[in-house]
């Protein structure tokens, strides 16, 4: 299943037709709303439509508007097309769309994008023409921008000179390489020149013009969109430069030809784009090789993250479970170790990902050290302050990087609030709200009595401190309450078990540097809404609110008396969706400091603070009073 490729439905302008769109593009524009705008009939046949996509290798769509027009959507079609990409495993990346020449279409249009999770608006928006002022504010308040299809410029000159300048967070392009080709100037030196401006770009091959009329509309104006490397577009060159590049818009396969079914050339141009993409892949002289050492849940996880980084070499993994490991190498590859000895006694292996259980880290992450291995661990780093602080002195001595999770962090959404932060767009930063309400375990784990032996707060709320105390610094002092409100849980067997922690505490946070926090972590809470990871930080002079988890999310800001806006991120993330978040990146940043030199980001010194932290919560609770910290990192 193709991540990195997006289906643009657009391909399927003629299927209502019976692909015999004899009279233009308009004919197969209305078939295709006309066949849509029934809510009776919405659900099944958009849900068809997802199916069938990705029954050609998608994951993902750019939205045609046809398919879910802002003239005819109601807040039930929204939903519902918004549930089917949530069920089928998929995301819209991009909406596809004509947009007139007034506010409220423009309006109307964002708030599409907004609640399906599109950035960009492709295509054409004729309010812009009018009063681009007016329409770049409505971009900016929704977090969506502009992405200007080059259908009718006949140069790179004229493309540029149409986008304009001061507008560029919010207007760009979808640079369509089929209309380089039709409009006779090179796709790939349009890229070249324009790359800084480009949103997304339309992956289009097309044929050279016939000498004779056929009666078709495109055919006949010389854009007759073929399969992906057998036109006249360098589509081949344009796509491992995107690749070089490391280019992170969405890049969408468009295939419509008027008079047959597009959907096998699709397949195979996405193969092939496919191919051409892994052909371009940067070549890392230096990688880091490491094994996995636990293979529970969150393996899959840094497996699939870490499958991205040319930089980590997985050699293999280790769990006590054997089948375990072989299951996890059959998947991502590498070697399946029978013992942790085995793995420390591998030369090759440079750095250990420790995801065992949190009772074993202490133990496993010693062991590592001792073995002159560098360390990546899942959070906490150990079970007590005190062991946290032996391991953070034992890697000094042995002179080896000990890096410790969460990294969510360092996501694309989480430094984007950091830079506004500290270039003061709040004024001087006092206060934090934090929510860590992550619902009831046993509702989707099936051996939920390990998360609650531990607490929300040290499985889940050191997210969002180790977020607060890398902007912020180390905590002073910790004042906190809690109770068990639900002390008798049950597992999906139904069999009982009791909780050992609360499973609902509140924290106050004064920091060295001054700055405060109100933290809240449950299990209890998040039922009905689901998990709630939202953050609010104060300032003097506004106010930043978004989620500490998704490195997708989306950012909002606003100035006292003022509304909030959302903002655009400062870069793209490698993925994408609601709860997206890298686990590769603290074992990037880790490859990063040992080639490069310097600190590692997620240090050990830090991690063992978090560490106190919670340590320093319970504490609070169970003695009834403000409980100083030690440590500083």
């Amino acid at each position: 299943m193709s991540s990195r490729f997006s289906f643009i439905t657009a391909n399927l302008v003629a299927e209502t037709l019976d692909y015999h769109m004899t009279d233009g593009w308009m004919q197969g524009d209305n078939a295709t709303n006309e066949y849509y705008r029934p809510i009776e009939t919405y659900e099944e046949r958009f849900g068809a439509m997802l199916e069938k996509v990705k029954m050609l290798g998608f994951s993902a769509i750019d939205l045609w508007a046809a398919h879910l027009h802002f003239s005819w959507a109601t807040l039930e079609h929204v939903e519902t097309a918004k549930r089917l990409l949530q069920e089928k495993g998929m995301v819209a990346r991009s909406y596809a769309a004509w947009v007139g020449d007034s506010s409220a279409e423009l309006k109307a249009t964002c708030r599409v994008c907004k609640e399906l999770g599109m950035r960009y608006i492709s295509g054409h928006i004729e309010f812009v023409n009018s009063d681009r002022t007016a329409a770049v504010e409505i971009l900016r308040s929704f977090g969506v921008g502009y992405a200007i299809e080059n259908h009718t410029e006949t140069s790179i000159e004229i493309l540029r000179a149409r986008l304009g300048e001061g507008d560029e967070d919010v207007m760009g392009i979808a640079l369509d390489l089929g209309w380089c080709g039709t409009r006779e100037w090179d796709a790939l030196e349009g890229l070249k020149e324009l790359y800084d401006r480009i949103f997304t770009v339309h992956l289009k091959d097309v044929k050279a013009k016939r000498s004779e009329p056929t009666g078709y509309e495109f055919i006949d104006m010389g854009h007759e969109t073929c399969l992906l490397g057998e036109g006249i577009v360098p589509v081949e060159a344009v796509l491992k430069e995107l690749r070089r590049r490391d280019f992170r818009g969405s890049i969408g396969v468009e295939h419509e030809p008027e008079k047959y079914d597009p959907t096998d050339e699709i397949r195979e141009g996405l193969s092939r784009a496919e191919k051409w993409w892994t052909e371009a892949e940067p070549v890392v002289e230096n990688p880091l090789k490491v094994v996995i050492v636990g293979c529970g849940n969150i393996a899959n996880a840094y497996g699939e993250a870490l499958a991205k980084r040319p930089e980590i070499v997985v050699l293999g993994a280790q769990d006590l479970d054997t089948a375990r490991a072989e299951e996890w190498v059959g998947t991502f590859g590498g070697k399946a170790y029978e013992t942790l000895d085995e793995v420390l006694a591998d030369d090759a292996v440079e750095a250990v990902i420790n995801l065992t259980i949190q009772a074993a880290h202490f133990e496993v992450v010693s062991k590592c050290l001792e073995a002159g291995k560098q360390v990546h661990s899942e959070k906490p780093l150990a079970p007590t302050y005190v062991e946290a602080k032996q391991l953070v002195e034992l890697a000094k001595e042995k002179g080896l990087r000990l890096s410790c999770a969460p990294a969510t962090w360092l996501g694309e959404s989480q430094q984007t609030a950091k830079r506004l932060i500290e270039e003061g767009a709040i004024g001087k930063p006092k206060l934090a709200y934090v929510n860590v309400d992550w619902g009831r375990i046993e509702g989707w784990h099936p051996a939920p009595a390990g998360f609650y032996k531990v607490g929300a707060l040290a499985d889940v709320g050191v997210y969002p401190i180790t977020l607060l105390t890398k902007w912020f610094g180390p905590v002073k002092s910790v004042l906190a309450d809690g109770a068990k409100l639900l002390p008798e849980r049950r597992d999906k067997d139904g069999k009982a078990f009791e909780l050992e922690r609360e499973d609902w505490m509140s924290l106050v946070l004064e920091f060295r540097s001054g700055f405060r926090a109100r933290l809240t972590a449950s299990f209890y809470v998040g039922l009905v809404e689901g998990s709630n990871p939202a953050y609010e930080i104060h300032g003097d002079d506004g106010a930043l609110k978004s989620n500490w988890f998704a490195a997708t999310a989306p950012i909002e800001l606003g100035k006292n008396g003022e509304g909030f806006k959302t903002v655009k991120l400062d870069s793209l993330p490698i993925g994408e969706g609601a709860w997206y978040c890298d686990w590769s990146a603290g074992v990037y940043g880790l490859w990063k400091a040992l080639r490069e030199g310097g600190a590692h980001p997620t240090t050990g010194e830090q991690a063992a603070h978090v560490v106190e932290v919670v340590e320093a919560a319970h504490a609070a609770i169970a003695e009834g009073r403000s409980v100083e910290l030690e440590s500083e990192f």
